[in-house]
C-alpha cells in the first residue's frame, strides 16, 4: 500500500515539524540577518555624500571613510557568521530528528513493507534524503535572508530617495512571476523523474555489493556494468534536463530586469536634466538600484532547489506513511510454559495460487523437542511466519499457554522466541554486541552461549577476543561460523521457545553434534522446535511432523514413522541413497 501523493505545500508544512523545536535558532538566526540588512542602505548614503559634498576642502575629514567603511563591513561579517552558524545548529538537530522519525516509521512498518522496499533504497531514504533536504532548503532560508533581507531594505531606501522611479520599477514584478512559476513547473516534472532514477540506481549498485559472489560465480560482470550504465543514463539525462530547466531562470529574469533598468535610468536622467538633481541624488539611486538588481539576481536561483528539496521529500514522507504493523493485542504472557497449538489454520498469502498451510492442526508440548519435516513449500516455515506475528492466518487459530497469540502485545509474544533462521543476520559491530544484542551484556552468560554453540575456542583466536567486530553482516566469519553465533544469539536470549530453522545446515559434521549435545542438555526444559531438511539431525526429537502442502500427512517419532514406513520413511531412505 502506498500513500497518496502528497502537494509541495502539505510536504513543506510537514518538514516544518521537525524544525519547529529548534525555532530559537531561527529567530537568533533572522535578528542577525537582520542586523546585516540594516548595514546595506548606508552604502548609497556613503557614495551620496561622497559625490556630493565628499570632494569639497572642509567638508568632513577623511579618515572618517576608511573608519566607517571598516567598521560597516566588521558589523557585516559578524552578523552574518553568527547567522550561518546559529542557523547550521538548528540545520543539523533537525535532521537528526528526521532521519529518526525516518527510522522509526522503519522499525513500525508492516512486514509486507520489506517485500517491496530494498535496502539500497531505505538507506538512501533514511541517511542520505534528510540531509539534501534540509540543506537545499536550508541554504534557500540562508540566501533569503542574506539577499531578500538586504533587498527589502534597499527597496525601502529606493522609495525615500526617489518613490516615483521605484514604482517603475516594479512594473515588470508580474512578469517575472509568471516566468518564474513556468519554469518552475518543469523543474518539479524533471526532478521527480531524477530522483527516481536516482534510486533506481541505488538499488541497482545495493544489488551489486550484496550479490557480488552470484555475480562473480555467473560472470555477469559485463551485464551489471551494462545494466549499471543504462540506469546511469538515465540519472544523466534527467539531471541535464531538470539543470537546464533550472538555467532558465536567471537569464529571463535578467532578461526582464534589464528592460525595467533601462526605463528607470532612462526616466532618472530624464528628471535629472530637467529638474537639475545633483549628482550625488543620482548616484545614490543608481548604485541603490544596482544593489538592489545583485540581490535580486541570487533571489532568481531559488525555485530550483526548493522544488528538488520537496521532491526528495515527497519519497520520503511516503516511506514514512506506509503502514505501521498493526498490535491489537492488549494481554501478556507472564511465565510462560512454551505449549503451542495450532488449531484448523489456513494461511494464504496474497495473490498465491493455494494456501501455504491448509486447515493444518499441530501441538508442540511444553518442553518437548518437535521437528517438522517436508520437502520445500511444505508449510514449515510459513509457521514459524505466524508463530511470530509476522501476518495473521487467513482463518483458525493459534495459542500459546491456551492465549490466542492474536490477543497478545506482538512485543511480549515475541520475548517468548529465540529464533535462528536459515537466513542468518548479523549486525556491524563485535562478536559479544551480536551475541547478547538488545540485552544487558553478561560475561558469564556470554561464555556459556559461546561454549554451546561450540565457538569459544575459535573467538579466543580472535585479536580482540569476544570484542572483534565481525564485518558487514558476518563478512570476516565463514559460513559455519556465523551460523554458530547465530545460534550462540538464540541461546543467550534463554527464551522459553527455542525455533531452529536449517539452524545446522551449514555446520560440519563435529559442530553439529556439538550444538545437538548442546540443544540436548535443555531438552524437557524448553519447548524446541526444529525444521531441518538433513533428518539425521531430527532423529532425537519427541515428535515429528511430516507436512506436505500445508497439511499434516504424518506424526510421530523416529522410530515410529520408520516403523510405518511412510512419506518420513521414504525421505530417509532417499537422503541415505537407498
Amino acid at each position: 500500500m502506498t500513500a497518496p501523493e502528497q502537494d509541495l505545500t502539505t510536504i513543506a508544512r510537514r518538514l516544518a515539524v521537525y524544525v519547529k523545536p529548534y525555532r530559537a535558532g531561527l529567530g537568533l538566526t533572522l535578528l542577525a540577518y537582520l542586523g546585516a540588512a540594516a548595514t546595506e542602505p548606508v552604502i548609497p548614503w556613503i557614495i551620496s555624500k561622497l559625490f556630493g559634498t565628499g570632494f569639497d576642502a572642509g567638508s568632513f575629514p577623511i579618515y572618517w571613510v576608511p573608519a566607517i567603511l571598516i567598521g560597516l563591513f566588521f558589523v557585516r561579517g559578524l552578523c552574518s557568521f553568527l547567522g550561518q552558524y546559529m542557523f547550521n545548529w538548528t540545520l543539523s538537530r533537525s535532521v537528526m530528528d528526521f532521519r529518526a522519525a525516518l527510522l522509526d516509521a522503519l522499525l513500525r512498518a508492516d512486514a509486507r513493507t520489506f517485500t517491496s522496499l530494498q535496502p539500497g533504497t531505505a538507506v538512501t531514504k533514511v541517511v542520505n534524503d534528510p540531509q539534501q533536504i534540509l540543506t537545499l532548503l536550508g541554504n534557500t532560508l540562508i540566501n533569503v535572508l542574506r539577499d531578500g533581507l538586504p533587498a527589502l531594505a534597499m527597496v525601502a531606501n529606493l522609495f525615500w530617495l526617489n518613490w516615483k522611479l521605484t514604482l517603475l520599477s516594479l512594473v515588470t514584478t508580474p512578469l517575472m512571476a509568471w516566468v518564474v512559476r513556468k519554469v518552475n513547473h518543469r523543474v518539479r516534472q524533471m526532478g521527480t523523474r531524477t530522483y527516481d532514477a536516482q534510486l533506481s540506481l541505488v538499488n541497482k549498485v545495493d544489488d551489486v555489493t550484496r550479490a557480488w559472489r552470484v555475480v562473480r560465480s555467473f560472470d555477469a560482470a559485463e551485464h551489471e556494468r551494462n545494466e549499471f550504465a543504462k540506469r546511469a543514463k538515465e540519472v544523466q539525462q534527467s539531471g541535464l534536463k531538470t539543470a537546464a530547466a533550472g538555467a532558465m531562470t536567471q537569464p529571463l529574469s535578467q532578461l526582464i530586469a534589464s528592460i525595467g533598468l533601462s526605463l528607470i535610468v532612462a526616466l532618472a536622467l530624464y528628471q535629472s536634466r530637467r529638474n537639475g538633481t545633483g549628482v550625488g541624488e543620482f548616484a545614490a539611486f543608481v548604485t541603490a538600484l544596482l544593489l538592489l538588481t545583485s540581490r535580486l539576481r541570487h533571489l532568481s536561483d531559488l525555485a530550483q532547489p526548493i522544488t528538488n528539496a520537496l521532491v526528495i521529500a515527497r519519497g520520503c514522507l511516503t516511506m514514512m506513511d506506509t503502514p505501521s504493523e498493526p498490535d491489537t493485542g492488549t494481554r501478556e504472557l507472564k511465565d510462560c510454559r512454551g505449549e503451542i497449538t495450532l488449531d484448523d489454520v489456513v494461511l494464504r498469502y496474497p495473490e498465491a495460487d493455494r494456501p501455504a498451510l491448509n486447515g493444518l492442526s499441530l501441538v508442540f508440548k511444553a518442553g518437548q523437542t518437535t521437528a517438522l519435516v517436508g520437502s520445500s513449500g511444505a508449510g514449515k516455515s510459513s509457521i514459524v511466519h505466524l508463530l511470530l506475528a509476522f501476518g495473521a492466518p487467513t482463518s483458525g487459530q493459534i495459542r500459546i499457554d491456551g492465549e490466542d497469540i492474536g490477543e497478545l502485545r506482538k512485543a511480549n509474544l515475541r520475548r517468548q522466541f529465540a529464533v535462528v533462521s536459515q537466513d542468518i543476520v548479523l549486525f556491524d559491530t563485535s562478536v559479544a554486541a551480536n551475541i547478547a544484542y538488545g540485552q544487558p551484556l553478561d560475561a558469564a552468560r556470554l561464555e556459556q552461549a559461546l561454549r554451546a554453540a561450540h565457538l569459544w575456542d575459535f573467538v579466543q583466536t580472535l585479536p580482540q577476543g569476544v570484542d572483534t567486530p565481525v564485518g558487514a553482516n558476518g563478512s570476516k566469519l565463514s559460513g559455519g561460523q556465523r551460523q554458530r553465533l547465530a545460534i550462540a544469539r538464540a541461546l543467550y536470549k534463554d527464551a522459553p521457545i527455542w525455533v531452529f530453522d536449517e539452524a545446522t545446515s551449514a555446520l560440519d559434521t563435529e559442530s553439529e553434534r556439538a550444538v545437538q549435545q548442546a540443544l540436548e542438555a535443555w531438552q524437557g526444559r524448553k519447548t524446541l522446535i526444529v525444521i531441518a531438511h538433513r533428518l539425521s539431525t531430527i532423529r532425537g526429537a519427541d515428535v515429528i511432523h511430516v507436512l506436505r502442502d500445508g497439511k499434516r500427512v504424518e506424526t510421530g517419532s523416529h522410530a515410529e514413522l520408520i516403523a510405518r514406513d511412510g512419506a518420513y520413511a521414504a525421505m530417509v531412505r532417499a537422503q541415505h541413497g537407498e
